[in-house]
């Protein structure tokens, strides 16, 4: 038989370990919903820096738009160049704030709008976009017509 003293000490050690293990557990919950809640920012600050690939789509421009509230983006919305499709495919694509070329991509762009013309567009996606660069994760980086 336990005495009243043992009794008390190993109630202690039980409520030392309990609230440990909550400690533990309120911890791991944190690092989860932080995880969930921000993961696609962080994504998207690591993501904007990694090339995912790039090409060359024929396109007519039916949209151009600077967006956002804080950070105005410029987004563009084309028609993809087909053969024997009924439903034709939009594509949006944006143009880097940080691109040395961005004025002359712009213009480029702004003329194929004007002028219906089909254009070539270069572009390179990247893994993820955070708001002051782009909504989407492809950007134009040349266009040829």
């Amino acid at each position: 038989m336990l005495t009243e003293k043992e009794k008390k000490h190993n109630r202690e050690d039980y409520q030392k370990k309990v609230k440990k293990q909550l400690k533990k557990t309120w911890a791991i919950l944190g690092i989860i919903l932080f995880v969930f809640i921000f993961g696609k920012f962080l994504w998207g600050l690591v993501g904007i820096y990694m090339p995912y690939s790039g090409g060359v789509r024929s396109v007519k421009i039916v949209k151009i738009s600077e967006r956002g509230l804080i950070w105005k983006t410029w987004e563009i919305e084309g028609i993809l160049a087909q053969s024997g499709y009924t439903t034709p495919f939009r594509w949006e694509f944006s143009v880097d704030d940080l691109d040395a070329n961005k004025e002359n991509i712009l213009n480029n762009i702004k003329t194929a709008f004007s002028t219906g013309q089909m254009v070539e567009i270069h572009y390179d996606q990247r893994a993820g976009s955070v708001p002051w660069r782009s909504k989407t994760t492809y950007f134009a980086k040349a266009v040829r017509f």
